[in-house]
C-alpha cells in the first residue's frame, strides 16, 4: 500500500478504532441519560414525592377488605376500653351509624367507601356470645343485603386494620357519629377512637 501526502494516518485503525469509536457512542449516551435525570430531580419540588416513597419512608398501610358474602358469622371480641363488641367473622370490629334508622342503612356511595357494610348472600349466622335473635338483614340501594343487629346495619371501619381495633369508635363522620355495638345491641359510648 503506497500512502499519499493527503491520506490521513489513524493511530486507531481495523478492529481497535471501532471498539474506541463504540466505546466514545457509550459513554456520550451514559452522559445524556446521567444530564436528563438530574435535571428531571431537579424539577421536582422538595416533599412532592408519593406517599411510600423516598428514603426512609415506609409503604404506606394497606387495608384488609372487609370480608363480606357468603354465610356471615356475627360474634364478639374483648376489645381493650370498651369490653365486649360485636365483630364480623374476621373479628374485625363492627359498627352503627348514628344517622340510621332501624334497619335502614344511610351510609351510601363514598360513606361506604370509609365504613364498608357487612353484607351477606346467606342469612347471617349468630356466633360466640351474639344473640340470634337480634341478627336480621336489609337490602341496600345497590341491592345487596346488609346484616342488622338489633335494628342497627353494621358496618366495618377502613382504620381498623387487624382484629381487636376499635378505631372507628366515637368517631364524627359523614354527618354524624359511629359507635361500636355491645352483644345486647346498643351502642357502646364511652372509649375508642
Amino acid at each position: 500500500m503506497t500512502r499519499t501526502s493527503g491520506d490521513a494516518v489513524s493511530p486507531w485503525g481495523g478492529a481497535m478504532g471501532q471498539f474506541a469509536r463504540d466505546r466514545a457512542a457509550v459513554l456520550r449516551g451514559i452522559w445524556l441519560v446521567g444530564g436528563a435525570l438530574a435535571f428531571a430531580t431537579a424539577c421536582v419540588p422538595a416533599g412532592d414525592v408519593p406517599d411510600g416513597s423516598g428514603p426512609g419512608t415506609p409503604p404506606p398501610p394497606t387495608m384488609a377488605p372487609p370480608v363480606t358474602g357468603g354465610a356471615i358469622a356475627v360474634q364478639t371480641r374483648e376489645v381493650p376500653g370498651l369490653g365486649a363488641v360485636l365483630t364480623g367473622p374476621d373479628g374485625r370490629t363492627v359498627y352503627l351509624f348514628g344517622n340510621d334508622s332501624p334497619g335502614h342503612p344511610t351510609c351510601l356511595d363514598a360513606c361506604a367507601g370509609d365504613w364498608p357494610p357487612l353484607t351477606t348472600t346467606a342469612p347471617p349466622i349468630a356466633g360466640a356470645s351474639a344473640n340470634p335473635a337480634l341478627l336480621t338483614t336489609t337490602r341496600r340501594p345497590d341491592g345487596s343485603t346488609q346484616v342488622v343487629y338489633n335494628g342497627h346495619p353494621l358496618y366495618y371501619y377502613v382504620g381498623d386494620e387487624l382484629a381487636g381495633q376499635a378505631n372507628g369508635q366515637t368517631v364524627n363522620s359523614n354527618g354524624g357519629s359511629w359507635y361500636a355495638i355491645s352483644p345486647a345491641g346498643n351502642k357502646i359510648e364511652q372509649g375508642g377512637g
